[in-house]
């Protein structure tokens, strides 16, 4: 596999927007027409070589890996609609990692920012830290948001992560989300997006769901009234057809948008 290394250079002063660094923008290009790609520091346009060192061997954009090192904090949206190839960055990393990616995979080895995922379509972000608030949620106007794809996040998340989640049966997209542990208003608005959280949950999970999965091995700190029990389980089978097995209390909801609905919460019994 090809491989491209990115090294930070200098802390940017302001956010910089990254969103050219992705196997489909650097593929087949030489390194120096990579280091001369643009970013933006604010309104100013500067050079991907002003803030990075730039290394390694190119190649197609599915046989290209591209490894970032050093505190991206204050650097957005790598990997913006990346289609293929795979991205390892080693340190934390700012807003819109991944956002609308369509195929691929990111690995973040440390935490990111807020819009982690927004609006995936497709791929894998997989994140080893924790997550700010809206990981793979719909941007603010947007009714449909994380429409197929997996992001899976080792430590906690945010608030209104999976906000208007869809999935699409006819065309077999099932988004998915894993985490350690997530904050309030987690799956708001699911219309058949599947979340599972191995820890607890802040106040009203699974608000205005329609229709989706929702499985909390943990604690809900407050669990929506409009949430009625169905029974017990022992056994949960996911749309991708995996199975998790456990004592879980079945409620359906949420019943404040729809009187019969196909939206489930499991919670640790």
């Amino acid at each position: 596999m090809a491989e491209i290394t990115l090294k930070l250079k200098k802390q940017p002063e302001f956010p910089l927007e990254a969103d050219v660094i992705s196997p489909d923008t650097f593929a087949e290009k030489s390194l120096n027409e990579i280091k001369a790609l643009e970013l933006y520091l604010g309104s100013q346009k500067v050079k991907l070589s002003d803030y990075f060192e730039v290394k390694g061997k190119n190649g197609k954009a599915d046989e290209l890996k591209v490894v970032i090192d050093g505190d991206l904090s204050k650097v957005k949206r790598i990997g913006e609609k990346m289609s293929t190839g795979e991205i390892v960055i080693n340190g934390n990393v700012g807003m819109h990692v991944g956002n609308q990616m369509k195929g691929g995979k990111i690995t973040v080895n440390g935490d990111a920012d807020d819009w982690a995922g927004a609006m995936l379509k497709g791929g894998e972000l997989e994140i080893n830290g924790n997550a700010g608030h809206y990981v793979g949620s719909a941007y603010r106007g947007f009714w449909i948001g994380m429409k197929d794809g997996v992001i899976r996040v080792k430590g906690t998340i945010g608030n209104e992560a999976m906000l208007w989640a869809r999935n699409s049966k006819n065309a077999n997209k099932w988004p998915m989300l894993y985490c350690g542990g997530a904050g309030s208003f987690l799956g708001i608005h699911n219309h058949g997006g599947t979340i599972v959280v191995d820890g607890d949950v802040d106040r009203c999970t699974g608000a205005d769901q329609a229709w989706g999965t929702i499985i909390v091995k943990g604690k809900v700190s407050r669990k929506l009234p409009s949430y009625k029990k169905v029974g017990e389980v022992n056994e949960i089978e996911l749309a991708n057809g995996e199975k998790i097995k456990g004592k879980f209390i079945e409620y359906s909801g949420d019943h404040s948008i729809k009187k019969e609905t196909n939206g489930r919460l499991y919670i640790a019994a």
